[in-house]
């Protein structure tokens, strides 16, 4: 299972874009989003019951069958904050884990990726004339930058997910806060770049994987709503559409 996590501070409260996917393709999704308090980022004790619904429509789509690995992009966060991340929203994943797993089930892996669009490291590469230009889209760094480069369950990376023809590309930072998978981080890596090619509403690659873009689209929608329209609750029908896009 795929999720999405972003948060939106511009209006009067801050509001969380919750996506999650629902089916093997990663095509159908589950979204919610949580109102809070103006200014507060790490998401409140909410996110354990979309987590809990999104797993229960997971399971009725897919014959009572639960997902075996949560992989979390975490959108909006700084470095200072990670750990807050991993304390609190991480924390409430594990415990809708405990409620909905049964005992004689193996528990699910989970990785959790923080995503930054905003940062200020730009790459060049050299041409046959030695002149500096662009990265080509899907460009890779991943060493001698990066603050790990040698951890399986702790490092980052850097993808350049655009082709450009003006002005200086801009990457996005990833750093994987958290994995207790055996998949390679080559597998993360090339993953993370393909889903930012599935956003379905753009014909084309965009700058982050295709949750976070979604889960930032559901925070947008309901940041500019009137204070009733925030607190509508969402049907189960709206839930499983992209009614935000």
């Amino acid at each position: 299972m795929l999720m999405g996590i972003d948060v939106c501070h511009s209006g009067p409260n801050s509001i969380v874009g919750f996506c999650a996917s629902i089916n093997k393709d990663k095509s159908q999704y589950w979204s919610e989003r949580i109102v809070q308090r103006k200014g507060q980022e790490i998401v409140g004790a909410q996110l354990k019951d979309c987590i809990k619904r999104a797993l229960g429509c997971f399971e009725a789509k897919n014959n009572g069958v639960l997902p075996e690995h949560f992989i979390i992009y975490r959108d909006g966060v700084g470095d200072a904050m990670r750990r807050q991340v991993l304390l609190n929203e991480v924390t409430q994943l594990r415990e809708a884990i405990g409620d909905t797993y049964n005992k004689v089930k193996n528990k699910p892996f989970i990785t959790v990726i923080i995503v930054n669009k905003r940062i200020t490291q730009r790459f060049f590469v050299e041409d046959e004339q030695g002149r500096l230009m662009n990265p080509p889209s899907g460009a890779l760094i991943d060493a001698h930058i990066v603050e790990n480069e040698d951890l399986h369950s702790e490092y980052d990376f850097y993808v350049v997910p655009l082709q450009t023809t003006q002005g200086c590309v801009l990457p996005t930072h990833y750093f994987v806060a958290y994995n207790d998978s055996p998949i390679d981080k080559r597998v993360i890596q090339k993953f993370t770049f393909d889903l930012c090619h599935y956003y379905f509403n753009w014909a084309g690659p965009i700058k982050v994987p295709a949750p976070c873009m979604y889960a930032h689209k559901i925070a947008e929608l309901f940041e500019n709503l009137g204070k009733e329209a925030r607190q509508l609750a969402l049907s189960e029908r709206i839930c499983q559409s992209y009614h935000y896009l």
